[in-house]
């Protein structure tokens, strides 16, 4: 008896993949990604086609110039990106307050002379790569026109939003 169950046991694996069920994935139609045309890239989507610029370090950065103007509308998203991706280190006035800012290194101040003096391209390098001690580069999850976006916000309607 136990002879037979120990065979109908290593059997039923081979029984169970007989089933018409496990032919499905092996017999279904294939596509080959090369051979058809690709479907158009949806709205709002961060680009895979690599870096909008390309730059060899921050002073490299400073030359650059923004495609978008500092606009009303170009700063009303400004300040919507930056509520969402910088206010929770540097605080809604930009002065290094957010709940995370407060918990490890204080962030930079953005409304001091030193952040409101710098070239445009420096800000967006910084928020694309990075700051110097903590601060995560946005390069993979924000749209590169965003970040101009934020830089406009940053340099034209941080500082007096804070009281300055």
């Amino acid at each position: 008896m136990p002879v037979t169950v120990l065979l109908l046991l290593l059997g039923l694996p081979a029984f169970v993949c007989a089933m018409p069920w496990s032919w499905d994935m092996f017999k279904q139609k294939s596509y080959r990604a090369q051979k058809s045309i690709a479907p158009p890239t949806p709205e709002g989507t961060v680009s895979t086609k690599g870096k909008p610029f390309y730059v060899r370090d921050r002073a490299a950065a400073a030359s650059l110039e923004s495609p978008v103007e500092p606009t009303e509308e170009s700063i009303g998203r400004g300040r919507a990106k930056y509520m969402i991706y910088c206010a929770t280190c540097h605080g809604d006035t930009g002065k290094g307050d957010g709940p995370v800012g407060k918990k490890y290194i204080p962030p930079t101040d953005l409304t001091s002379e030193y952040v409101q003096s710098k070239p445009k391209g420096d800000i967006y390098y910084t928020i694309t790569y990075g700051g110097m001690a903590i601060m995560p580069g946005y390069e993979d999850s924000m749209d590169p026109v965003d970040r101009w976006h934020i830089v406009n916000y940053i340099l034209h309607s941080l500082k007096k939003e804070a009281g300055e």
